[in-house]
């Protein structure tokens, strides 16, 4: 039989036996919890790109193909042009410098199709993945048929 002071001693060291082991599972709680918070973060910037793409391929396809930047014209200029709508459509959630817009319209004419493709280039914060995938190449790709004739300067 255990005495009372035996059984108080035991109970001490259960007590520092247990802070061990909460503060091994909460570090390794704790790396799974920020992996997890850093795939969200990276679901959230594919879908703000998916809108970039389908938002400038909307605007090539039924306002103007030929305003792929604001380069292609006099008449693109500001908010005119597939370029600008990308970048704005993401409304702050990613990068704009990073952003790389690429438009491919084949047939500039009623019924061709426009292509626009965004890529951004993705950094973990966690660093553990980080360690094992620095930096993630984030790709999208919409396209449209065009319904509307390109409106002639």
């Amino acid at each position: 039989m255990l005495t009372g002071k035996l059984k108080r001693l035991l109970k001490k060291g259960q007590r520092g036996q247990s802070l061990v082991e909460f503060s091994l599972t909460a570090i390794i709680l704790l790396i799974i919890l920020s992996g997890l918070l850093d795939l969200g973060r990276l679901y959230f910037a594919y879908v703000a790109l998916e809108d970039a793409a389908g938002e400038a391929a909307m605007f090539l396809a039924v306002i103007d193909p030929e305003c792929e930047t604001a380069a292609s014209g006099a008449e693109c200029s500001g908010s005119r042009n597939a370029e600008w709508r990308a970048i704005n459509a993401t409304r702050g959630i990613l990068d704009n410098d990073q952003l790389i817009v690429i438009t491919n319209i084949p047939v500039r004419a009623v019924g061709g199709q426009v292509e626009v493709t965004i890529q951004y280039p993705y950094r973990f914060l966690t660093p553990l993945i980080s360690a094992i995938a620095p930096e993630v190449t984030l790709t999208s790709f919409a396209t449209q048929t065009i319904v509307n004739r390109p409106v002639s300067p």
